[in-house]
């Protein structure tokens, strides 16, 4: 059992806002290490949902890295956005509970 006491409802929607600014830098740098451009030649399997059927039909297995680099960029990218859409909801709530501190 620890000792530390629970944060107060203002404290842990702060650290709950630095959480987000936090993943949504995380995911601003790998994206930065990875591919982003399509080659002609794979952009049939942009957008896919079942990628490992995708990195199935790939012959070639430079293209299979390709591939998974430039569909995790894509992922990387919708993270960015879903975490920023849920900081800015737990942004507003912290601005309120400041307001009444």
């Amino acid at each position: 059992m620890s000792d530390t006491p629970a944060p107060t409802p203002l404290e842990a929607r702060r650290q709950e806002v630095a959480q987000y600014d936090a993943n949504i830098a995380m995911y601003q740098t790998l994206l930065a290490t990875l591919p982003t451009e399509w080659p002609a030649h794979l952009e049939q399997y942009r957008g896919t949902k079942n990628e490992h059927e995708a990195a199935a039909k790939v012959d070639n297995l430079d293209d299979v890295t390709l591939l998974s680099q430039l569909l995790y960029a894509d992922r990387c990218r919708a993270s960015i956005r879903s975490e920023m859409l849920e900081r800015t909801k737990a942004a507003a709530i912290l601005a309120v509970l400041e307001a009444q501190a």
